[in-house]
């Protein structure tokens, strides 16, 4: 069955990712690019509009746009892919991070205040910093070239406040006067998005920033078709239906990312060592497994046996209205 949001077992989700958090970072290498356009969307589109909120050029903007954002929170940051980015790249005086799994902390802990130093930008085989993979296919928008894949390690932020909570974000009261909530991956999992959406316009400063990733109706359709079960998805135009009210809408974009595999058992792993399997309850038995793996080849393999998976990321930035 489809599983709506309302009736999503979240102990179950966070013991997945908790288990999972060894494996995804190399595994989840769609949820690790899309991080990486969230960035640069958010940098292209938001800083800009967070240093003149008004839009009309009175205010002058700073050398660094970054520096518009003093107090960040991201909700559901995960092994911290995107919160390194973010905290490289727009240097705030505060970072506050989030996950319903209190293991993540294992995972980010070199962030946080006191932990340590923040890892160098990847060097090998990879001159620019950039994290990008190859492997992942992309429709809907056009893989960047060697000369626009721009760099997101800058040079080292100045001292930055970072903590730690771990909590269900959709009763986490974030920081009065927050200027950026922004999130990767994570939104598809709430049970009310527009009472969320509500609590962000709480929190967020004067003319501030919302900016997530989240998926559509078309993310893993492969699964839902073979197993029935899968997330209740929201559309681009449903999100922007529940922001409106409260939220300007500054950059809205969808895609479609084909991810490649040898065969459907490493669709499986893939999902396992993701921890994206929060849904699923029912034990797979070797039946179950054949049935699947024949069926997947069946309705959507290639001459070699080989499969895909479809993600659907979608991507919004909206700006507080004022009242």
């Amino acid at each position: 069955m489809t599983c709506n949001a309302q009736s999503i077992d979240k102990a179950l989700v966070a013991r997945r990712f908790a288990h999972a958090r060894d494996t995804y970072g190399s595994e989840a290498r769609v949820q690790q690019q899309v991080a990486e356009k969230m960035l640069r969307l958010l940098t292209a589109h938001a800083c800009i509009s967070a240093a003149a909120p008004g839009g009309n050029g009175d205010r002058q903007q700073p050398r660094n746009a970054a520096l518009s954002f003093r107090h960040i929170a991201e909700f559901g940051c995960g092994t911290g892919c995107y919160s390194r980015l973010l905290l490289r790249t727009l240097q705030p005086e505060t970072l506050l991070l989030n996950d319903l799994c209190p293991e993540m902390e294992e995972c980010i802990h070199d962030l946080l205040t006191g932990g340590g130093r923040l890892p160098r930008a990847p060097q090998a085989g990879n001159a620019s910093g950039v994290l990008y993979d190859a492997d992942v296919e992309l429709y809907g928008a056009e893989t960047p070239s060697e000369s626009t894949k721009a760099p997101l390690y800058g040079s080292s932020p100045a001292t930055t406040a970072v903590s730690f909570l771990p909590c269900d974000a959709e009763t986490l009261d974030f920081p009065q006067g927050t200027d950026l909530i922004t999130s990767c991956s994570t939104l598809q999992w709430f049970a009310d998005t527009e009472r969320f959406f509500a609590r962000c316009h709480r929190f967020l400063s004067d003319g501030g920033i919302l900016a997530f990733s989240t998926f559509g109706k078309k993310n893993m359709r492969e699964i839902h078709a073979l197993t029935g079960h899968g997330l209740e998805y929201l559309s681009l135009d449903n999100l922007k239906v529940l922001l409106s009210p409260r939220f300007e809408i500054l950059y809205a974009e969808e895609e479609i990312v084909s991810l490649p595999f040898g065969t459907p058992l490493e669709v499986l792993r893939h999902l396992k060592q993701t921890g994206v399997t929060g849904t699923e309850k029912k034990v797979w038995t070797r039946g179950r497994l054949q049935s699947f793996c024949d069926e997947y080849i069946r309705m959507c393999g290639n001459d070699d046996r080989s499969v895909s998976l479809t993600y659907h990321p979608i991507y919004v930035i909206a700006r507080k209205r004022e009242g």
